[in-house]
């Protein structure tokens, strides 16, 4: 499976020449009420765009071609692929340079079509920065559910199930009641270390940038502890109380404003680091242009965007295409004011140039 961080990379540096590309973003929500509740309102957006797109590439010409190419394998995937429980959908085309890239998600997109000399990259760079990859550990002494989220999705990956006999707790008064009960510490230990193994491998495998716990209150500290110490920071701080038999969707209703709260923190965290960087003069700048520079000339390693600041989509793909070609992380941010007040658009430095 593509992870989106490749397909970024690949489009930062697709070339199309002389021609153009197709770039579509869908919400594929259907609708929840109404006359046809299984209509996707991005489906009837997606055909009155493309048929405006086509009148401005008359007369007849290759470019025509090529889009009336493009739009009819856009159509194709749809009618084969855009499964029911799709959320979002992103489609990269451009038929002369055979470029045809599909990306499906577990949360919606903003709808938006364009065909331009360059792929559109902003809607792809804020999936990245909004659904980092977490890895998601439902245990109690002698089960472990694992979960990770990819792209919106959350999926659950095994883990390691121990025999609970020799767990419970016998009768007061039964005999070698204390050599027992220490067998069965004993075994809840290693199970948690069993547990944290498959833990730390499950997030080197993802390259996971979170862990929730969740489970009973005798598992998670025994669990907790056994993690190895290169995780701890990764470890959320609140621990949810799930059941082993809790279901996958309800785990991932659990879970999710979790998720957005930790990027929410990590993000207001960065805009207030830029903001105390150019109070001080130092590592960072605010500004379109100042912050375009500071990428062209590869001194950006963090570009900070609020969703609302007033620049036009191609502006916000541009910075995000120069900052995947410097290898710059982009992170949005919602809410913050005084980063609004400054324009909203700056960059973290890893260097000034005097």
């Amino acid at each position: 499976m593509q992870s989106v961080r490749d397909l970024l990379q690949r489009l930062a540096n697709f070339d199309a020449g002389n021609s153009f590309v197709l770039s579509v973003y869908l919400d594929m929500r259907p609708h929840t009420t109404g006359e046809n509740p299984a209509v996707r309102d991005s489906l009837i957006f997606l055909k009155d765009r493309l048929r405006e797109i086509e009148k401005t590439l008359l007369p007849r010409g290759p470019a025509l071609d090529d889009f009336r190419l493009d739009t009819a394998r856009v159509q194709h995937f749809l009618d084969e692929h855009a499964e029911p429980w799709l959320q979002g959908l992103a489609i990269f085309a451009c038929n002369s340079h055979q470029l045809f890239e599909t990306i499906e998600t577990g949360v919606p997109f903003d709808n938006q079509v364009a065909l331009e000399p360059l792929p559109d990259l902003f809607q792809l760079a804020r999936l990245i920065d909004e659904q980092e990859t977490t890895v998601i550990a439902v245990v109690d002494t002698n089960t472990a559910r694992l979960f990770v989220t990819r792209r919106g999705f959350l999926e659950e990956v095994g883990g390691p199930d121990d025999d609970p006999f020799g767990y419970g707790k016998r009768k007061a008064g039964s005999i070698n009641q204390k050599r027992y009960q220490r067998r069965a510490d004993n075994r809840r230990q290693e199970f948690a270390r069993e547990a944290a193994q498959a833990i730390d491998e499950l997030v080197k495998h993802e390259g996971a940038q979170h862990i929730i716990l969740a489970g009973d209150a005798v598992a998670i500290p025994l669990l907790h502890r056994a993690l190895p110490a290169h995780l701890e920071p990764l470890v959320h701080e609140e621990i949810l109380r799930l059941d082993i038999r809790t279901p996958r969707h309800t785990v991932h209703g659990e879970v999710e404003p979790i998720i957005v709260k930790i990027e929410e923190d990590e993000s207001h965290a960065l805009a207030d680091r830029l903001v105390e960087a150019v109070r001080e003069q130092g590592l960072g700048v605010i500004g379109f242009k100042e912050t375009h520079n500071a990428l062209n000339n590869g001194q950006a390693e963090v570009v900070i965007l609020d969703e609302d600041t007033p620049l036009d989509d191609t502006e916000r793909s541009d910075l995000v295409r120069l900052a995947t070609l410097s290898k710059a992380t982009v992170d949005m941010v919602r809410g913050h004011e005084t980063l609004r007040e400054m324009g909203g658009v700056g960059a973290l430095l890893r260097y000034k140039i005097a």
